[in-house]
């Protein structure tokens, strides 16, 4: 992944600024300093020399009017002006056309400009940050009422804010190692698993990336929405987690510098959360991962600070920042559209990065009610991003999301009727088995006569009627009839909605119905004291043939 070139260094913050580029100090008073007589301008100017030319002018100092006035080379005031504002001795103006940045003294600097010990320490070449660490902070008088007493206590709190944004990375280098250590794991069980060291390596395996945290689609209808988070550490093989961590490791620590270490993993975790949702929103029959979006998040946000500070900065240092910034953007929008890059992930995670960061500035340096709405905003930001996922989740979202529910309702109907089918052949085959006297409803050959309808006919045949032979073979007639009836009511349901299966029911139901009417006229006959007229056996005999025939029509349809 194309990443952003080192070229001209801006100049660092001031411990006592706000943001490390110059921004505007309200209040300074100089008047009371008195005036120290100028210094002969110097081959190399120094830090000392800086520091007497800035108190010997009336308002703000200006390094171009002062190069072009005393003949200094202005590239030889940079190196001075930075140890300066490092030490919180000066800081930076309004940026007035045609003059350039301009810069004032601190009340640190008043105190180092009448302190001849301190001046003599920085003559004799002493860092200034050291200089500035001797002198005891002037003592202020409390704000009369009316002040901006508020303002000032803010500015504080800002301060300390820009003073902890200087210490060294911290939440890149453990996100670089929590994401190569995430690989090297996944790498282990794939060997584990029998994959070839190779294919582990360079190309990993589907189910070892979703077993842990890649996320398709399938994941989020069963509830695992944490996937949004942790495919952002997953990545499939060592030359995408290589692109990624390399682009991270260029972006990351400026971009720490400038926002600090917590507003820097706030950008991190909420780009990757935006570059999830938009993925899964527009493509969740993928497997979605790597840290992308996140990393595009952290790009973006740098030109949201750019697009803050770029007043306050000189001019020359914002256009080659932002022909910086343009050159990484367009390189890596054209690799988003490479095959098997998700460009929608890219793309969520830079409008989340991007608004994040604004939100997070205006937490910095609104007032209150803008700084109120603005952690309210930052809250309710990854809430957005999951809502319009949910929104593209239904079964009237996007296209891709139409196909996955319609695929799940096909695969539940079919599950559906497997289970109406298992029941039937569970509960009502036996059944039918019993009831016909045969194999089941699959057999061909004519139903043949139960052993109890056997038995009927031959004691109705029989002159004489064993009262005991006739008691069990009543008891075998009365229990087929019973099985019909169950047969009939186990298919006398609601319509299960599958035609065929409704179909099968229904002519089931009407033959056990026959069967039932044909056994309770056999039970007629058997309770005859006479022999049965020619009427009730033409009636029986009727019975039993749209029974048998109703059948025919089961098996052969």
């Amino acid at each position: 992944m194309p990443v952003m070139e080192p070229g001209h260094e801006t100049e660092s913050p001031a411990c006592a600024d706000e943001t490390p580029l110059p921004i505007q100090v309200n209040g300074l008073e100089l008047s009371s300093a008195p005036a120290a007589p100028p210094a002969p301008v110097p081959s190399a100017p120094t830090a000392a020399s800086v520091l007497l030319w800035i108190a010997a002018s009336e308002g703000a100092w200006f390094p171009s009017r002062f190069a072009t006035e005393s003949g200094t080379s202005r590239d030889s005031l940079d190196d001075p002006l930075a140890e300066l504002r490092l030490a919180g001795l000066i800081a930076a103006t309004d940026w007035l056309r045609g003059e350039g940045q301009g810069y004032t003294l601190t009340p640190a600097g008043t105190s180092a400009t009448t302190t001849p010990a301190v001046l003599e320490l920085l003559k004799q070449g002493r860092p200034a940050a050291h200089i500035a660490a001797l002198i005891a902070p002037p003592e202020q008088d409390a704000p009369p009422a009316g002040s901006r007493a508020s303002e000032t206590e803010d500015e504080s709190d800002a301060d300390r804010d820009v003073a902890r944004s200087l210490r060294p990375p911290l939440v890149v280098p453990i996100l670089l190692m929590a994401n190569a250590l995430w690989f090297f794991i996944c790498v282990v069980w794939g060997i584990r698993w029998g994959l070839p060291l190779s294919r582990s390596l360079w190309a990993g395996h589907s189910e070892i990336l979703h077993r842990f945290g890649a996320v398709t689609g399938l994941d989020l209808i069963h509830g695992e929405w944490w996937r949004l988070i942790t495919c952002c550490f997953v990545h499939i093989g060592a030359v995408h987690l290589i692109l990624n961590m390399f682009a991270l490791a260029m972006m990351g620590p400026l971009a720490e510098l400038l926002w600090g270490r917590r507003r820097l993993l706030i950008i991190y975790l909420v780009s990757g959360l935006g570059g999830s949702a938009l993925a899964m929103a527009l493509r969740p029959d993928v497997l979605l991962a790597g840290a992308s979006g996140a990393i595009w998040g952290i790009q973006m946000s740098l030109f949201a600070w750019l697009f803050t500070f770029r007043r306050q900065l000189p001019p020359h240092v914002a256009a080659d920042w932002l022909r910086r910034l343009t050159i990484v953007f367009l390189l890596n929008a054209g690799g988003s559209f490479l095959p098997n890059v998700s460009w929608e992930g890219h793309l969520g995670g830079g409008v989340v990065g991007f608004a994040a960061a604004g939100l997070l500035n205006a937490v910095r340096f609104g007032d209150r009610q803008r700084r109120l709405a603005a952690r309210v905003l930052l809250v309710l930001l990854p809430l957005f991003c999951l809502a319009g996922l949910a929104s593209a989740m239904g079964a009237r979202g996007t296209p891709k999301w139409q196909q996955i529910h319609q695929r799940l309702a096909a695969i539940e109907q079919q599950n559906r009727v497997r289970a109406l089918v298992q029941q039937f052949d569970d509960e009502v085959a036996p059944r039918l088995v019993r009831l016909t006297g045969e194999g089941g409803p699959k057999r061909e050959a004519r139903i043949n006569v139960t052993p109890g309808e056997l038995n009927a006919l031959l004691i109705l045949k029989d002159t004489k009627r064993v009262p005991e032979k006739l008691a069990r073979t009543r008891e075998k007639v009365e229990e087929l009839k019973k099985t019909a009836e169950e047969v009939a009511e186990l298919t006398a349901g609601t319509s299960t909605g599958v035609l065929p299966l409704d179909q099968h029911r229904g002519r089931v139901h009407q033959f056990a119905l026959a069967r039932a009417k044909s056994l309770e006229l056999l039970l007629a006959l058997l309770d005859s004291a006479t022999p049965p007229p020619r009427a009730a056996w033409d009636a029986w005999q009727a019975a039993r043939l749209d029974a048998d025939r109703l059948w025919e029509e089961t098996k052969t349809r």
